[in-house]
């Protein structure tokens, strides 16, 4: 059985889609994607353009409103050095993570075979993992991910602690 490729319907996004900017930087790089956000309240300026439209119009104000122009921007955005520094660390751990559990799963879809998922080294390496977690939840809103009209994107194991 094969996979859809990312970004496609029910995809499985990549580890390196996980990254400081965040799902509001990929979207401001890939703008055809914003209006499947729209209608989540991932982002709360992102509406739906027919429905911005609508308004307006019933206003009696004509617009070029677009979904695709509006820009995003994360949560997470002013850091110091330091902070800057343990953030990227934090997220290259959760890239390794997640780069072994999602090939775990896609081999089990793909092959049958059981998955082997990522075994922690030490109880610091887990500690580390779990704040990772909660910097890629505030980055990554994975309600909205697989909500998204026409997305649906899925992660393929938990990744909450």
């Amino acid at each position: 059985m094969a996979l859809p490729t990312f970004p496609a319907q029910f995809s499985i996004p990549p580890a390196c889609f996980y990254n400081p900017q965040g799902l509001a930087g990929w979207l401001n790089t890939h703008p055809s994607y914003k209006e499947a956000f729209a209608p989540t309240g991932a982002f709360p300026f992102l509406l739906p353009t027919s429905q911005y439209r609508s308004a307006m119009s019933s206003m009696g104000i004509s617009t070029t409103y677009s979904a695709e122009n509006v820009p995003l921007c994360s949560d997470v955005q002013t850091l110091s050095q330091y902070q800057a520094l343990k953030y990227g660390q934090q997220i290259q751990l959760f890239q390794k993570v997640y780069a072994v559990n999602s090939n775990a799963y896609v081999n089990y879809v793909t092959t049958g075979a059981n998955p082997v998922y990522y075994n922690f080294l030490t109880f610091n390496e887990k500690n580390e993992y779990n704040s990772a977690v909660q910097l890629i939840n505030k980055l990554y809103p994975f309600r909205a991910m697989a909500e998204a009209t026409n997305l649906n994107w899925q992660v393929p194991f938990p990744i909450n602690m």
